[in-house]
């Protein structure tokens, strides 16, 4: 699932990409029940097609375009959301940037159009011909109009951001002491830690050499404080390349802890074990993470 990091990244590209520029076409399945589950196909074209981009917003996991008028388009990607950016022709572009948002040229061999693109649920068209293609295979991907995108109940619901609001030290330690529950379901708590997810978790709690079992509200007060800057420091990274794997420090859990396989180990040998806790998988190093 896109976590802080991939969702920062997708907002910062459209940024980059869209702000200035008019929709000029809307193209969605009036059938699709599960991107439109809050809102009518007839009701995103009206709001979207004509409208300028002036910017973005996120809180966690989620993002929103800023138009000209509204209401603006609120959008959670969900387990398997993308985004792809058709330039149009004559720009220069790069495979693979941005976390993971495909930007091609229209002047490239080889390459699809967004219409064209597996599992496509949503396309717009802008007025100098760039097209935009939220792709989503297993259909998790949500959206919603609204005119207040950061007082939405989606939005007003969540904790903290990272990025965004993140609580001192001090004030960290108070929730967690009232948390009885293992520190990685806290983690993925989004009442507490907006936009962690499952990856970011075992890679925050991996820096801070805590231990996926121990308890929130046992964690002393020296943990708190290692956990909130193993917090910052682990997403500032990963935002600061655009959640780029590839440029991930190569010393990071990361690179070792998919797939569940057997005898896995960590860049400097030490042995990943996997858990289920707090109802996920749990990639950790017994020993390193007390």
């Amino acid at each position: 699932m896109p976590e802080l990091a991939e969702v920062e990244a997708v907002r910062k590209t459209l940024n980059k990409v869209l702000i200035g520029k008019k929709i000029r076409d809307v193209e969605i399945d009036p059938e699709d029940r599960f991107l439109l589950a809050f809102v009518s196909p007839e009701k995103v074209v009206k709001a979207l097609k004509g409208a300028k981009v002036t910017g973005s917003g996120r809180k966690g996991k989620y993002f929103w375009l800023k138009l000209d008028r509204k209401p603006w388009p609120l959008l959670h990607l969900g387990m398997t959301g993308n985004i792809s950016i058709l330039l149009p022709k004559g720009k220069s572009s790069h495979q693979k940037i941005w976390g993971g948002i495909h930007l091609h040229s229209q002047g490239q061999k080889n390459v699809d159009r967004p219409e064209r693109l597996w599992f496509c649920r949503l396309l717009l068209t802008m007025n100098d011909g760039t097209e935009v293609a939220l792709t989503d295979p297993r259909r998790f991907g949500r959206m919603w109009l609204t005119d207040d995108p950061e007082n939405h109940p989606r939005i007003a619901k969540l904790g903290f951001d990272p990025l965004l609001d993140f609580p001192s030290a001090v004030d960290l330690g108070k929730r967690l002491a009232k948390r009885k529950t293992p520190i990685k379901a806290v983690l993925l708590d989004q009442k507490l830690f907006a936009g962690v997810g499952n990856w970011l978790a075992d890679e925050i709690l991996f820096q801070a050499r805590l231990s996926p079992h121990r308890l929130a509200s046992e964690l002393k007060k020296a943990e708190v404080t290692q956990l909130r800057a193993s917090v910052l420091s682990v997403i500032k990274k990963a935002v600061s390349v655009n959640a780029d794997y590839e440029r991930f420090p190569k010393t990071w859990l990361f690179h070792d802890r998919w797939g569940k396989v057997k005898g896995s180990k960590t860049s400097t040998g030490k042995k990943i074990i996997h858990e289920e806790i707090g109802g996920r998988t749990s990639a950790w190093v017994p020993g390193w993470q007390k």
